[in-house]
């Protein structure tokens, strides 16, 4: 496993494994199992991404955003060479397909929650019934160091015309919220017909879910 410390809220982890013995669908994640010293087990969900890692190989990569607790404490002491405990894959009752079937498709992922949209999109361009659909990613960080997927979001976009890419960023720019998301879904031609997959902490899954509601996008699926 390689560390990559992106800064000191979030890390990235790349596993030692690759497309052939490490396959998510749609919609399915992991388990990742914390153990310390006091026997104290916390079990977590998490989504990680193949993409292309430093090595020329495709290979999981697991975005952590840190915070106060157990868990955190667990991953800001892995080092490059760690073993974790793994068990997968993992399926949503969700059926995410759903977002691709109407008209055009709203992707919106805060922190650590971009990489199940990530994974979204990724099913949309292998597949080429939704490959040439109108989809919109919404991408909220706190900084620029949390844009860690946006070239390879950039990347599919070039294959996929109607893809539209837009990001914000809550210590930079502009933070997310109900006028602006409204301004950039109006700018994206979007309307009524959207389905919406949204993935981030609690509180941001139930504000975007209810601008949504708001501006008339009532089929909202949240992960």
């Amino acid at each position: 496993m390689h560390v990559d410390y992106i800064c000191d809220y979030s890390r990235l982890f790349v596993l030692e494994a690759t497309a052939r013995n490490f396959i998510l669908a749609l919609g399915e994640h992991i388990h990742i199992r914390a153990d310390f010293d006091t026997k104290e087990r916390i079990t977590r969900p998490f989504t990680p991404v193949m993409v292309e890692a430093a090595d020329g190989v495709v290979r999981p990569h697991l975005f952590v955003r840190l915070y106060d607790n157990r868990m955190s404490e667990y991953f800001k002491k892995l080092c490059a060479g760690d073993a974790i405990s793994v068990r997968g894959p993992v399926i949503t009752q969700e059926n995410l397909t759903r977002a691709f079937s109407g008209q055009m498709c709203v992707l919106v992922g805060g922190g650590s929650g971009i990489a199940p949209i990530f994974q979204a999109l990724q099913f949309a361009h292998i597949n080429s019934t939704y490959r040439a659909k109108h989809i919109v990613v919404v991408h909220c960080a706190r900084d620029t160091r949390g844009l860690w997927l946006a070239h390879h979001i950039q990347a599919l976009k070039s294959k996929m015309p109607r893809l539209s890419y837009h990001t914000f960023l809550s210590r930079e720019t502009h933070r997310l919220s109900a006028d602006l998301l409204r301004q950039t879904l109006a700018q994206a031609n979007c309307n009524a017909r959207c389905h919406a997959i949204v993935c981030g902490p609690g509180t941001f899954n139930t504000d975007v879910m209810s601008w949504l509601f708001n501006i008339g996008i009532d089929d909202v699926q949240l992960l």
